[in-house]
């Protein structure tokens, strides 16, 4: 009979963990290249390489797909010989508009999983070291 109340109050424990981890908003990130944009700009591809796998000798790509949302954020991180931190070549963020994101455009998107989905919280731009060619696809 002990080992049956035992067994009752790990369970309970164990649901109680559970219903806690799924109350918190998991975020998670997701870096890559934008492969791919949707005709109204809503969601885009990311081809994502990481973790490193190689199968038949060429490396592993996922394809995600993400959604954007009114709120989601956007930025550029670059490094700045005026950084505000007082060290030159300094890594700084700078607020974008989603029309300053294009295709093939290196990123990492801050993602909420809402069960198969990605929804975009906020997608970083990686700094290029040279200008994006006009006419190129954006996210607007």
């Amino acid at each position: 009979m002990r080992h049956k109340a035992m067994l009752a109050s790990v369970f309970a424990a164990l649901l109680a963990l559970r219903e806690s981890a799924s109350a918190e908003e998991i975020v998670k990130k997701h870096s890559g290249v934008i492969v791919a944009i949707a005709d109204d700009a809503g969601t885009f591809v990311l081809a994502e390489v990481g973790p490193w796998q190689v199968r038949n000798g060429a490396t592993v790509i996922t394809y995600r797909t993400i959604t954007l949302m009114p709120e989601t954020q956007f930025a550029m991180m670059g490094r700045a010989d005026d950084a505000s931190s007082g060290f030159p070549g300094d890594f700084v963020e700078v607020v974008l508009g989603p029309e300053a994101v294009y295709l093939n455009d290196f990123v990492t998107a801050e993602c909420r999983q809402e069960g198969k989905r990605l929804l975009a919280l906020k997608i970083t731009v990686a700094e290029l070291a040279a200008e994006a060619e006009s006419g190129e696809e954006t996210l607007r």
